[in-house]
């Protein structure tokens, strides 16, 4: 455990300070004890003291992105494909990893399974390392575009052989956010109507003609 002692505007100014100068994303993450509330000027205006924190810390604690990078380099290495990570976002609830490698179609895998389960994986392990519940999703060569565009295609096509032969028509095997898609491309279609039927990984999406169910 070490210690450290910032100053600020106020506790909250100094709290501030002392999570960006330990790049520590969370104040769950550190021990606070207040040394000095501090003490504004006259009318408020100016600082006459400031407010001083002594913050007790780990100096073992990564943030959320440098474990995910550490966690995908070595998942890659494993893995023995040449691959890297080209640009890594992190928001408030969730942390956008675009991969770069020659070997794209060996990390995407079949309809993007193999990504899924990379992804799967990803989350894991960041969220047991760094103790965060912020989602990691993985792109490589803008795929989760491509495949949005192609489900959003092959939705209306399917509604249109649905609604042209009357016949109701399941989709293959897709996860939570491909079968959401679906649902939300033809909710405004009112000649058909969706749901999702199965169990797991084994879950579909299926169209009918409004007038059968």
């Amino acid at each position: 455990m070490k210690v450290i002692d910032v100053e600020g505007k106020s506790v909250e100014d100094a709290t501030r300070k002392a999570l960006k100068q330990l790049k520590i994303d969370s104040p769950d993450k550190i021990q606070t004890e207040i040394i000095d509330e501090g003490k504004s000027g006259i009318f408020g205006f100016g600082m006459s003291r400031p407010a001083k924190i002594r913050v007790y810390y780990n100096d073992n604690i990564k943030d959320v992105g440098e474990v995910t990078r550490e966690i995908i380099n070595n998942l890659l290495q494993m893995m023995n494909i040449d691959g890297s990570i080209g640009d890594l976002k992190e928001g408030e609830s969730k942390v956008y990893v675009e991969l770069e490698s020659k070997n794209s179609g060996l990390i995407i895998g079949k309809r993007g399974k193999t990504l899924e389960a990379l992804q799967f994986i990803v989350n894991l392990m960041v969220n047991k390392t760094s103790e965060t519940e912020k989602k990691i999703i993985l792109d490589i060569e803008s795929y989760r575009a491509k495949r949005e565009r192609a489900l959003k295609r092959l939705s209306r096509e399917i509604a249109s052989k649905v609604i042209r032969t009357g016949k109701p028509w399941t989709l293959e095997p897709m996860n939570p956010f491909e079968r959401r898609l679906i649902h939300l491309t033809l909710q405004n279609d009112s000649r058909v109507i969706t749901k999702s039927e199965g169990q797991g990984i084994y879950r579909k999406v299926k169209i009918m003609p409004s007038n059968r169910r």
